[in-house]
């Protein structure tokens, strides 16, 4: 197992945290017995210690109560079926049984009415019936939210089979799917939550799109950075740049390490001028796009700040 930890990569501005954070904790602890996600998946001690409610607060400080604890709730879901998916270097029975459940999800993602009792999927449904309610006249914020939980769940189902069949990805693969896997879920909440108008058009600019994927690499190159030790530690690696770099570029594991904080780096760059080159879509909409935009930049530093300060849930 490697023993060693990494100084915290993160993107730069200031720690912030919602006054409600404390109650979210405890909302979302509920929540996760209410469906039985505790005990059937995890012990009540797992979610105490994971603290995905401070998670929330983090990532959405300006937010309200209601909401924050609905972003707890969907952080406590994903990390969930996150964990429940890396049976694939534990168990390759329960394995391949979480393959065909990730299929179920993504039914009921898609619009199939669920009839079965199953923890998880109810507790999707419960999710989803909230997301519904609070973006019913804005569709295409859930219909985006959606599609991403879908396609979270369809590199979940890659990786797994990855693990099992031994398959080792390459740096071009990581970059093509290692998005999916990251941060986009978390997105259309910022426009849910803050109530902006921002037409579909905007959302779906090449620069816009941009902006949300360079935000996207540099969580995960972060969390690639600081859950090192964790993932090396599998019997089967997953989507860790550090691991695949230093296979395929035959690296040191400090040079690899350092590979990833440069292409960190890089990224940040890329972000910045790409922000700086943002079209003008008028005064209403520039202020909106403003607003999300500084969302998203937080939910990565949230994420960053839970994961190292709060909990080192990867130490």
């Amino acid at each position: 197992m490697l023993n060693r930890q990494y100084a915290m990569i993160t993107i730069p501005g200031d720690v912030k945290i919602s006054d409600f954070s404390a109650t979210v904790q405890t909302n979302t602890v509920n929540w996760a017995q209410e469906f039985n996600l505790s005990p059937v998946y995890k012990p009540l001690k797992w979610y105490n210690h994971a603290r995905f409610g401070l998670q929330a607060a983090r990532e959405y400080p300006f937010a309200s109560l209601e909401h924050i604890t609905l972003a707890g709730e969907l952080l406590t879901w994903l990390f969930t079926v996150d964990d429940s998916c890396d049976r694939g270097s534990e168990n390759k029975a329960l394995a391949w049984e979480m393959t065909t459940q990730l299929d179920v999800l993504i039914d009921i993602l898609e619009g199939k009415f669920y009839e079965g009792n199953g923890h998880l999927e109810l507790a999707l449904v419960n999710i989803l019936n909230k997301f519904q309610v609070i973006s019913h006249d804005r569709p295409f914020l859930y219909w985006q939210f959606c599609t991403h939980v879908a396609d979270y769940l369809r590199e979940c189902k890659l990786e797994t089979k990855m693990q099992l069949l031994q398959h080792q990805m390459s740096i071009e693969d990581y970059y093509r799917e290692r998005p999916f896997t990251g941060f986009y879920i978390m997105f259309p909440l910022v426009a849910m939550f803050s109530g902006l108008r921002i037409p579909k058009r905007v959302y779906t600019h090449p620069v816009v799109k941009s902006l949300e994927l360079e935000l996207n690499l540099l969580g995960c190159l972060s969390n690639d950075l600081h859950s090192i030790g964790r993932e090396a530690a599998l019997e089967e690696a997953g989507f860790n740049l550090i691991l695949i770099s230093k296979r395929e570029n035959n690296l040191t594991l400090d040079d690899a390490v350092s590979f990833v904080t440069d292409e960190h780096t890089r990224h940040l760059e890329i972000f910045e001028k790409t922000r700086a080159v943002l079209p003008d879509f008028g005064e209403s909409i520039n202020k909106d796009l403003a607003v999300y935009i500084a969302g998203l930049y937080q939910i990565v530093r949230g994420y960053d700040d839970w994961a190292v300060l709060d909990t080192g849930r990867y130490s």
